[in-house]
């Protein structure tokens, strides 16, 4: 198939898309990825016997049955004369109650022994040895059709048990056996939500499974059920779109010359050979994938070591190559599969329609068909509802309803068989019509015992074999129930399937080898039938499935961070709503069993809206002093989000309004992301003194957006107008009031200044005919600048003493000068 031929292309493209890791930062990573535990990997210590394979899977009358293993010496002390047998029962299980009683070891051992081989050497502690068991089928004289209880144990010479493995073997007899059941598969990828905010991650879950030997690497390379795929890392050689189109080309030239054994005709073959199956996505794990792959992300340590209050630890990475190619093989393998998704990080939709959140049931469905469509570019099948845990309420039905869906995938939890029934009823079931005449449309009933089976450990030292057989002994006990009715067998593996890659292959392999099944698509399993439709009781919703609900103090949480987004997204671009995928997030029916994790989450995304909500903000001004009555102050608003244009309003006031009024200023303002504007606000100081501004940012409706207030003091220190004039007046009196006085001393002082004058200089020699001047100045009504007096009598009064005070000290310099001239006569 030419979907499969293109895969490397599609790889290498996906490498050059991909932004590569630095050397060192990727050898860091790969380091620390390999440092972490794996629940499914290898215990220190391997059980004592190991059963490694068990051929064949179907065993027929002339078969021979194969059982290769190893012992291993768990003891402190070397143990000698080591025997592997078979045990085994002639008589088959009669249930499949009884297939778990004996896989636990809780029912009495196999009576008979088979097959022994003698080890040829003592073990030493800690040492380990291969055998072998080999017998004919008709040597077990197995009676008919069924499953068969065996189990395959080591004893010492001295008779100790070193211990034992517990399986099946299906027989299927002369013959054809029972008529062969049909198996639909479901080839789960989902798992729980994996981020807080959108670029948190609660830890290395994630990226430990996009790893080449990752859970999701394997599940996507097993379901394509094709030998050439192999999910390796990217190309780091193809960096550039370039490469990858050579790489394409490369690949078509290939394909076409039919080198490697893979031409269009084999395509075709493997085509028609695999098994169908309906591939079951969680876009909410699709979501998280695709962030992985556009810019740096953040990995919490260790979110539960901390309080829910508190900050973890959290690492940067580079974006993930890893998860850019598995994107791309994706889009490539499932390509036209059977696709059906949940709703977005399978929210638990029940929980939310009992808890009035109605909308973001809502929003689930739209936003998880939304995110399917633009990660594997194609939509998923709307006529499937997947609801959380395999069960649902009426109101669940009637709100996938509403969306489109007419099959419900359940488990049979939800819809029981009969107590009276004698076998496992058929997967297909019918509701029951609506009041209207409606029909109520159908269910497809997964096998939870069957669903166990699949979860069964795979990976382990002999799990796979004993995990295979287990899945065929199921499967035939099924099929050797009820031989007379056409029944069909849904396999849902667990959600977060999680299988050794030689299991996962097998059982799709099983489901069309093994002559008791038939696998089909789901697309092609009809609808219930009348000799099926009394098989199962009506819609169940089991009490303790409702009591796992969210409960309503969680989502009460959940609902605070909720009302905190939607005020952040009213300063947002219309339609805008960036905190909508985490908080159904925070919705998903996987924080049933997760309670402490899903509570972390919830703490860490409502700090992220708080800080989200913080980077709208004004920046802190300094203090102000307003010089004059009125002045113009810059208030400087910031957006620091780097992907939203934000509108907001301010609003400010102050603290006494008498002493500072705010003029009208321009209070709606948008900002682009990352950056700054200016507001300017006019001030008017009616009193001196220091006023508190107090500034807010809000939305259309008022309400605060910005975390935090600002705050500006402004200090008025200039005089308004009024005070102005009053000062001008004062200063006006006092220098007319002072100005006389001032002139009258500058008078006074010129005219003592003349006789100093005339003293140093000698007296003037009299004219001849000319008289003697007087001694005194005789008084005039003048004053001494030549001014009229003043008539007020204050004014009479103080030009008169002045005059006095004038013509006496004139006298006197003249008494010294007249003194000075009688000496002359005398001297005459």
């Amino acid at each position: 198939m030419r979907r499969l031929a293109h895969l490397t292309a599609v790889v290498a493209a996906a490498a050059a898309l991909a932004p590569a890791l630095p050397a060192s930062s990727a050898a860091a990573l790969a380091a620390e990825r390999a440092a972490l535990p794996n629940e499914s990997s290898r215990s220190d210590e391997d059980p004592p016997v190991i059963v490694d394979e068990i051929t064949p899977r179907a065993v027929e009358e002339d078969s021979t049955v194969t059982i290769t293993g190893q012992v291993n010496n768990t003891t402190d002390e070397t143990v000698e004369e080591v025997t592997a047998r078979l045990r085994y029962s002639p008589s088959p299980l009669g249930d499949r109650s009884e297939l778990d009683a004996h896989a636990e070891g809780d029912t009495a051992q196999p009576p008979k022994v088979g097959p022994t081989v003698d080890l040829d050497e003592p073990l030493d502690p800690g040492a380990t040895a291969k055998f072998e068991l080999e017998t004919d089928a008709e040597d077990l004289d197995l009676e008919r059709f069924g499953v068969y209880p065996i189990a395959v144990d080591a004893v010492t010479g001295s008779g100790d048990d070193l211990g034992i493995q517990y399986t099946f073997l299906p027989y299927q007899g002369e013959g054809s056996g029972s008529d062969p059941v049909d198996i639909a598969w479901l080839w789960p990828l989902m798992d729980q939500p994996q981020r807080a905010d959108d670029d948190t991650y609660l830890g290395e879950g994630l990226t430990n499974d996009l790893a080449p030997e990752g859970r999701l690497n394997e599940l996507l390379a097993v379901g394509a059920q094709d030998g050439e795929v192999a999910l390796d890392p990217p190309d780091p050689t193809a960096t550039t779109p370039e490469d990858a189109a050579v790489a394409e080309e490369e690949a078509g030239d290939t394909q076409q010359s039919g080198e490697g054994g893979n031409d269009d005709s084999d395509a075709a073959g493997n085509a028609g050979d695999r098994v169908p199956i309906t591939w079951t996505v969680d876009p909410g794990l699709l979501s998280d994938i695709n962030r992985l792959t556009a810019e740096p992300y953040h990995v919490l340590e260790d979110p539960l070591a901390v309080s829910a209050e508190s900050q973890p630890t959290a690492k940067t990475y580079d974006p993930s190559p890893e998860a850019a190619s598995w994107i791309a093989q994706a889009r490539e393998i499932i390509g036209d599969d059977s696709l059906i998704s949940t709703p977005f990080a399978s929210a638990d939709i029940a929980a939310l329609l009992r808890n009035g959140l109605e909308n973001d049931a809502e929003a689930a469905m739209s936003l998880g068909d939304e995110t399917v469509e633009r990660v594997l570019e194609r939509r998923a099948d709307s006529a499937y509802a997947v609801p959380a845990n395999g069960t649902m309420n009426q109101n669940t039905r009637d709100f996938f309803a509403e969306h489109g869906a007419e099959r419900f995938i359940l488990r049979d939890a939800a819809m029981p068989g009969q107590d009276w029934l004698g076998y496992t009823p058929t997967a297909q079931a019918n509701f029951a019509t609506e009041d209207d005449g409606s029909e109520g449309g159908s269910a497809l009933v997964a096998d939870s015992q069957l669903t166990s089976v699949l979860g069964t450990p795979s990976q382990g030292p002999g799990e796979t074999a004993l995990a295979q057989q287990r899945f065929a002994a199921e499967t035939a006990l099924i099929s050797a129930e009820q031989t007379d009715t056409d029944r069909t067998i849904l396999a849902a593996p667990p959600r977060d399937w999680d299988p050794g890659a030689e299991f996962a292959q097998d059982v799709l392999r099983s489901s069309e080898d093994l002559p008791w099944l038939n696998p089909v698509a789901l697309d092609d399993v009809d609808e219930a039938g009348s000799e099926s439709e009394d098989e199962r009781r009506g819609l169940t919703y089991p009490e303790d499935e409702s009591d796992k609900e969210l409960n309503d103090s969680y989502l009460g949480k959940v609902k605070e961070v909720r009302r905190e987004a939607r005020l952040f997204n009213t300063v947002l671009e219309e339609g805008r709503d960036p905190f909508r995928p985490a908080i159904l997030r925070m919705e998903s029916a996987s924080w049933r069993d997760e309670k402490a994790l899903g509570n972390q989450a919830r703490s860490l995304l409502d700090q992220a809206v708080t800080d989200s909500r913080g980077k709208i903000r004004i920046i802190e001004p300094e203090p102000v002093t307003l010089a004059s009555k009125s002045g113009t102050i810059g208030v400087l608003v910031a957006n620091d989000l780097e992907d939203e244009t934000v509108t907001v309003h301010l609003s400010m006031f102050s603290t006494n309004s008498e002493r500072l009024g705010i003029g009208e200023y321009q209070d709606t303002m948008e900002i682009g992301p990352g950056g700054k504007t200016t507001v300017y606000v006019p001030l008017n100081a009616r009193v001196n003194g220091r006023t508190v501004l107090h500034l807010n940012l809000h939305n259309a409706d008022g309400e605060p957006v910005s975390t935090e207030e600002a705050q500006i003091p402004v200090n008025a220190t200039g005089m308004g107008t009024q005070a102005l004039l009053i000062s001008a007046g004062g200063a006006l009196v006092l220098v007319v009031a002072l100005a006389p006085r001032a002139m009258r001393k500058w008078v006074r002082s010129r005219s003592r200044a003349a006789p100093a004058t005339s003293t140093e200089a000698g007296p003037d020699p009299a004219p001849e005919n000319q008289a003697e001047a007087p001694q005194t100045m005789p008084h005039n009504d003048k004053s001494p600048s030549g001014e009229r007096a003043h008539d007020t009598d204050a004014e009479s009064s103080e030009l008169s003493a002045d005059a006095d005070a004038t013509a006496g000290a004139d006298g006197t310099e003249s008494g010294a000068t007249g003194e000075v001239g009688e000496d002359e006569n005398r001297d005459q």
